[in-house]
């Protein structure tokens, strides 16, 4: 079997060949890759302005300041250093599209390099699109691969590949360099321990953006000759780490084509549960024979869905904003009280709020394998009444039940306008959308959004 590095060099080929192809699935192709560009940088200027990202922000200055001044910042950074804000900020509300079989979300890794090294080094739009393609489509083959160890959150540890590779592109490095950060990138991949989620820990937001940082400077390293090591596809430390040999060969489409995109903050494996609740309050609210639902005395309440959502969101009693973003119970009692899942849904005021409190006692999480993929049911026993069930078996957003860009741009406005003002935020999005890939990255006027004020 070829190498590792040449098989990774044969797909950075394939995948720039069809960036560059000029027919209807290229067209499709940059269409989808502005997309998620919009959609991550949405979700990444929302967060930047909370205060602990202004916080971070000026944390970093005081070691790292740099050229790079994106909208939404509020002050200059380097390149790594801005990497690592944007992907904390991106991770606040847990709103970035992912990768279902790769357990995880590449672009939140690739986003920030291609944003942060692309303006460091004045690149064009064209050029970070091409970055985002094979950084997000090399950290998926190997996310696909990767074997998650119980008490491990995915974020930060395969996505040091998506960084690398997006970085090294960036960089212009040739094949052999490229190649040999990939295979560095490898022998360097973090852990990221579950338990800051589980507790609340705001250094999780951390585990992504350091992993970005670490790829731009893996890839500065492999440009001066520190590159990774031959025959890695023969070493059994690294071999145990995969379910299966990651799949490097080309295939029909691409990663990106077939993420899932959030329209609901939180984990992921919450949203199936949360619109299962919905569900189940609509059917309730029109049984109009009886008597209406009470939150005081809901009876019992059991959740039924796959393995992998109670594995990583099972927290009955969630004390901080974090904790709530990965707890389906939280979800549950959430959407039956107040109709919908929302960033202010996991506001401090809402998690002590007597009722949802009361409520969260009643639910029951049980982990079964009725159905395949990603599915929910939620099945409630009122007092002195019949069960009544409501299941979910995808949701709007997953590649099966794609949702049109009018969806997808009125979620990012949302998120950015609060930070960047209505004309800002439609000028960003419109340049993303619709400028050629000869053009800047960013549109004129961009410092004047929302972060650094500039003569």
């Amino acid at each position: 079997m070829p190498s590792l590095s040449h098989r990774a060099n044969a797909l950075f080929d394939a995948l720039e060949q069809r960036f560059d192809a000029g027919n209807a699935a290229t067209a499709d192709l940059h269409r989808c890759l502005r997309l998620v560009l919009v959609d991550t940088m949405a979700v990444a200027v929302a967060g930047l302005g909370q205060p602990a990202l202004q916080a971070l922000q000026e944390q970093q200055q005081r070691l790292a300041p740099g050229s790079v001044a994106l909208p939404g910042m509020g002050v200059s950074l380097s390149a790594a250093a801005a990497a690592q804000v944007l992907a904390a900020a991106a991770c606040w509300d847990e709103l970035v599209e992912g990768y279902a079989p790769a357990h995880g979300r590449p672009a939140l890794h690739v986003v920030p390099v291609c944003m942060a090294l692309g303006e460091a080094l004045q690149r064009p739009l064209g050029s970070v699109l091409m970055a985002l393609l094979q950084g997000y489509e090399l950290g998926a083959r190997f996310g696909e691969a990767y074997q998650v160890p119980a008490g491990e959150h995915v974020d930060g540890t395969w996505g040091t590949v998506a960084a690398t590779v997006a970085a090294s592109v960036l960089l212009q490095l040739p094949a052999p360099q490229r190649a040999g950060a990939l295979t560095a990138a490898l022998t360097q991949m973090t852990r990221s321990l579950f338990r800051p989620v589980g507790e609340g820990a705001t250094s999780r937001l951390l585990h992504p953006g350091l992993a970005a940082a670490r790829g731009i400077d893996l890839a500065l390293a492999a440009g001066a000759g520190f590159r990774g090591p031959d025959g890695l596809e023969q070493d059994p430390i690294l071999n145990a780490l995969w379910r299966h040999p990651p799949d490097l060969g080309d295939r029909p489409g691409s990663a990106v084509e077939s993420g899932y995109v959030k329209l609901w903050p939180g984990a992921r494996h919450l949203h199936y549960a949360s619109a299962a609740a919905l569900r189940w309050r609509q059917l309730r609210e029109g049984a109009l024979e009886r008597s209406p639902w009470s939150a005081q005395q809901p009876g019992l309440i059991r959740l039924r869905t796959y393995g992998d959502a109670c594995t990583y969101c099972d927290h009955p009693q969630p004390r901080n904003r974090i904790q709530a973003q990965f707890s389906l119970q939280y979800a549950v009692a959430a959407t039956l009280l107040w109709g919908e899942l929302q960033p202010a849904s996991f506001e401090e005021e809402r998690l002590t709020d007597p009722r949802l409190v009361s409520l969260l006692k009643q639910i029951r999480v049980e982990a079964a394998d009725d159905h395949p993929g990603r599915w929910a049911e939620l099945i409630v026993r009122e007092p002195g009444g019949p069960d009544d069930s409501a299941l979910v078996l995808g949701l709007p957003g997953d590649p099966n039940m794609p949702i049109g860009e009018p969806e997808r741009l009125a979620k990012a406005r949302a998120l950015m306008e609060p930070l960047l003002g209505s004309a800002g935020a439609g000028a960003l999005i419109q340049h993303w959308l619709e400028a050629s890939l000869q053009a800047p990255l960013l549109p004129p006027g961009h410092l004047l959004w929302g972060g650094i004020k500039r003569d």
